[in-house]
């Protein structure tokens, strides 16, 4: 327990009691812990980054109503879906038409087109299968596209290459038979791996003529090929030609002969002698129809530009950030002129994501490459399942993701579509990790810097943080081991907050995570009261944290009404928020006109009764409408909106609500004939 000079107050996660009190900025014992929040170092606008998830959402599930408070840059889904594809469901387009009104955009995996993990159908079928669906992308008027990816996870094997390796010993050797329709020289191109960080070399020989040298300069490592050059001297009709150990190791994936009866000649299709076949994910095969990886992305990536040259192609999508890979890729399509418009990759083993992030911004650099978006299409803890959307491991990765500028980042998918990740329960409803993503949707204006104990850390401590001058508050969020205290450093404060002396108010609130299946219904209010700006900062000393739970501080000017919820800035479903003087704020919500047309409002307050809730409208009909008025999960009565002067002319009616301690959701849905909506006021 930290003793302050105003009272004592121990902050055990389990209390679900209110404490408000008045506070100086002044403790006498801050908290083991220090999380540091500079309000005035400005990242970028809040964009919601890291919100999304990979087959989050289904055509149908989960409910809207369970989407809009995310308010995700954007979802990952199949670009098809179907039993002829690998997934059976999440089709992108249509789930982009659904999310078309919401803000969020669609990341469409190309790989899913394919069945299984992944069975490439040969480049003319993939080609026709890319076609269709921009096509259908275009006739739709889809603006809402985020990008195209083109595979994921190529390095494990989702595509299947194969190449031959273990070509060590003294008689181990590879012979390609070749015909060719015409004695003359050929230029025979090899792919080749050679990851002993020294030359190494092969006998070349063909026909009877005495061998020659071929020498292999060092690749990024074993199994990532690159190519040499060299002059053969064939005959018309059929050759042998042999590549057989010389110094050194090598490994081979093909040989390219152009004019030859057949260009490329698999390695693993030829006479071998003390040699392994193996599967590679950038080697080229007879099932990847004789393309290696990097060969079929920059064809891809040439297509979908021919298609819509406006269209973002996204790459190499690695399970994780793959050092040695990621140079050959970029090098590759660099050479092409086909890199991509957003790099990614996945962040799913704990790996230190600052150092990886860091590391890839080096290599563009040495590679003479612009800085790329970046989109970490997958990302979960280091325990992959029960790490998926749990607030105290999630907290660390969202605020490196936002410290960096990470363009857009997916949860991860090991649990059912439509789960928003694992924020859902498997009876649909909302668990803790919902609550944590939910305050990450209210954050508006911009992010802040937050600096941590340790930036490299994966697990410990982190958080994210905005501010917010219009609407005149700030957030919070963080989560993460800790040794169950911590002290944060709020500084430098926007002047609508005052300056030195002046007071704010600050309610500190926890999500819980048990695990994905437990509910949880409402956050906890752990601390609230009233601290004094003194060197132009706070410390908000907090203790009893749980290492698997999420937290918010959130900080409003003294005397700010918190009892006041605009409509816009609430869950906003087929509708649309329209500017105007005389609403408060500026903006109200319009459009009210259709069957699945509502506006969900999140209102806290301390106690269960019964409170008043103040309803601004306007009702240009000339005649009384009327809204259906539910709230959680209860029956849903209607309430009557007499006409207004006009569209945009606000008035107010009075409504009880019967309200429990903490978190409540209030719907106002249509009802007959139209009202618009500014905002509700609860007393």
């Amino acid at each position: 327990m930290k003793k302050v000079k105003t009272f004592k107050l121990s902050l055990m996660m389990c209390l679900t009691l209110l404490f408000v009190s008045t506070f100086s900025s002044n403790v006498s014992v801050y908290a083991a812990t220090d999380l540091t929040v500079d309000l005035s170092s400005v990242i970028g606008p809040v964009t919601h980054a890291a919100a999304g998830s990979l087959y989050g959402v289904d055509v149908s599930h989960p409910d809207n109503g369970f989407i809009l408070p995310l308010r995700a840059k954007s979802y990952a889904n199949p670009a098809m879906s179907g039993p002829d594809n690998h997934r059976l469901e999440g089709d992108g387009v249509p789930v982009a038409q659904r999310l078309a009104n919401t803000g969020s955009k669609v990341t469409l995996r190309l790989a899913d087109m394919n069945p299984n993990w992944y069975d490439f159908p040969g480049l003319t079928s993939w080609y026709n299968k890319i076609t269709s669906l921009i096509n259908e992308v275009q006739t739709l008027g889809l603006t809402n596209i985020y990008g195209y990816e083109v595979w994921n996870e190529p390095e494990n094997n989702s595509w299947h290459g194969k190449f031959v390796g273990n070509l060590d010993n003294s008689n181990s050797y590879v012979d390609f038979f070749v015909n060719v329709p015409t004695t003359k020289s050929y230029t025979m191109t090899i792919g080749y791996a050679n990851g002993s960080g020294a030359n190494s070399t092969h006998n070349l020989c063909y026909n009877g003529l005495p061998c020659t040298s071929v020498t292999y300069p060092p690749t990024e490592g074993w199994g990532i090929f690159n190519t040499v050059s060299a002059n053969v001297n064939l005959t018309a009709g059929n050759n042998i030609i042999r590549l057989a150990k010389g110094t050194g190791s090598a490994e081979l994936d093909y040989i390219d002969i152009p004019g030859a009866a057949q260009t490329r000649y698999e390695a693993e299709n030829g006479t071998i002698n003390q040699g392994v076949i193996k599967n590679n994910g950038f080697s080229s095969s007879n099932d990847t129809d004789n393309l290696t990886f990097n060969e079929m992305f920059s064809l891809t990536y040439t297509k979908i530009k021919q298609l819509d040259p406006s269209a973002k192609v996204i790459g190499p999508s690695y399970a994780s950030f793959f050092q040695t890979g990621m140079r050959n890729f970029l090098s590759y399509q660099k050479a092409h002129n086909t890199l991509p418009d957003i790099v990614s990759w996945h962040q799913l083993l704990g790996q230190n994501f600052t150092n990886d992030y860091n590391t890839y911004r080096a290599l563009e650099t040495s590679l003479g490459i612009s800085p790329r978006l970046i989109s970490i299409n997958e990302y979960s803890g280091g325990a992959w399942f029960s790490d998926e959307g749990k607030p105290g491991v999630t907290a660390p990765l969202i605020a490196k993701f936002e410290r960096l500028k990470i363009d857009t980042a997916m949860q991860s998918l090991w649990n059912g579509t439509g789960t928003l990740g694992s924020l859902l329960t498997n009876t649909n409803q909302r668990n803790g990790g919902w609550w944590f993503y939910k305050w990450y949707g209210d954050m508006s204006g911009n992010m802040v810097s937050v600096t941590p104990p340790n930036v490299n850390s994966m697990t410990a401590l982190d958080g994210f943080a905005n501010v917010d001058s219009d609407r005149k508050y700030a957030s919070v969020l963080f989560g993460g081991v800790t040794d169950g205290t911590v002290n944060a450093v709020i500084k430098n404060f926007p002047s609508f907050f005052g300056g030195n002396g002046s007071k704010v108010h600050v309610r500190v609130e926890s999500t819980p995570w048990v695990n994905r299946d437990t509910a949880v219904n409402t956050t906890t209010t752990i601390l609230e009261g009233d601290y004094t700006i003194a060197s132009n900062q706070i410390n908000v000393s907090i203790s009893g944290l749980n290492n698997s739970y999420g937290y918010r501080i959130y900080i409003t000017p003294f005397g700010q009404a918190t009892n006041v919820y605009e409509a816009e800035h609430a869950a906003v479903n087929h509708a649309i928020i329209s500017n105007s003087s005389n609403a408060s704020g500026g903006k109200y919500v319009s459009n009210l006109d259709y069957s699945d047309s509502y506006v969900d409002f999140y209102v806290k307050v301390a106690t269960t009764k019964t409170y008043t809730m103040t309803i601004r409208y306007a009702n240009g009909t000339g005649a009384n409408s009327t809204h259906n008025l539910c709230y959680n999960g209860g029956a849903c009565s209607t309430v009557t909106y007499p006409a207004t002067a006009g569209w945009g002319q606000f008035s107010t009616v009075n409504v009880s609500v019967n309200l429990t301690a903490g978190d409540n959701i209030i719907r106002l849905a249509k009802g007959t004939t139209y009202a618009e909506l500014d905002s509700i006021t609860i007393n």
